[in-house]
């Protein structure tokens, strides 16, 4: 009987002997690859031409091609853009009290970009500026995420002509 407790005892204390042991061997596993996704816009920069939504003044469209080079799959888990009145190719502060106004959407074969694989993911945006023009700087970001969950956001400016 004493036997058959002591096996007990001994088992059963397996898992914590290596708790905080600093004996044991740490894990000498490389680190994950890390994605390296370029986001390249076409065209470049992108046309403005009247709105076919009353609610806005402008449209503009554009194709952004995602290309993922380290051979690590990702999936896009979210796209936001901001879209602001430009000259020259720089963002110009609006009067206080007035801002742009746009909306857009997103269309995406998958949400999915294979490791060495490339995406073209198309843009449209609708927009009113606060004073007059329709020159605009956009910015769109990608979070994406690993499939060991880790996220890596991802960004490209588009201008607006």
């Amino acid at each position: 009987m004493r036997r058959g407790m002591a096996l007990v005892a001994m088992v059963a204390a397996l898992p914590l002997g290596a708790c905080g042991d600093s004996t044991a061997p740490t894990d000498s596993a490389t680190p994950a690859p890390t994605p390296i996704v370029a986001i390249v816009p076409d065209p470049s920069p992108a046309a403005a031409g009247p709105s076919s939504d009353p609610g806005y003044q402008w449209s503009t469209s554009f194709t952004l091609t995602l290309r993922e080079t380290a051979g690590v799959a990702v999936s896009i888990r979210a796209v936001t853009a901001n879209l602001q009145q430009a000259s020259g190719g720089g963002a110009v502060t609006p009067p206080a009290g007035l801002s742009e106004a746009f909306r857009f959407q997103v269309r995406a074969p998958a949400n999915r970009l294979e490791a060495s694989g490339s995406m073209a993911v198309g843009m449209s945006f609708f927009y009113t500026l606060p004073q007059p023009g329709q020159e605009a700087l956009v910015t769109v970001t990608f979070t994406l995420v690993d499939d060991l969950g880790n996220l890596y956001p991802q960004a490209v400016q588009v201008r607006v002509v």
